[in-house]
């Protein structure tokens, strides 16, 4: 088991535990700095309910550097979380990009976001 891959279990420990600040230093931990991350882990946690307002805005700031990257997938998190927590604006803009860069499931929660 590579380093990575404990420490992802590690996270889902904490989360199981429900040890929530310590499963979210430990999957951005995991993702910041990364090339290929989505942040998909931080965002399931936003969009449960997870994570105060100082933990959203670390989360934030690390997505919107991967905006400037262009990173499609984290672009979609970042939008599908904007959407939960009613950012319509936001998550418009974020969700349409997404679909540019060529995402898949943009497009199903771009319209779910507009027939709101």
């Amino acid at each position: 088991m590579s380093m990575q891959n404990s420490d992802f279990y590690q996270a889902e420990q904490y989360l199981k535990l429900g040890l929530y600040p310590q499963a979210f230093e430990t999957f951005m931990s995991l993702e910041v700095g990364n090339f290929e991350c989505t942040f998909l882990a931080p965002c399931k946690m936003a969009l449960d309910g997870q994570l105060n307002e100082s933990q959203l805005e670390v989360l934030f700031h690390e997505l919107e550097r991967e905006l400037k990257n262009k990173n499609p997938q984290a672009i979609y998190n970042y939008g599908v979380v904007k959407s939960h927590l009613g950012d319509v604006h936001k998550a418009t803009e974020l969700l349409q990009l997404a679909m540019d860069l060529g995402v898949a499931e943009a497009r199903g929660a771009l319209s779910r976001l507009l027939l709101k």
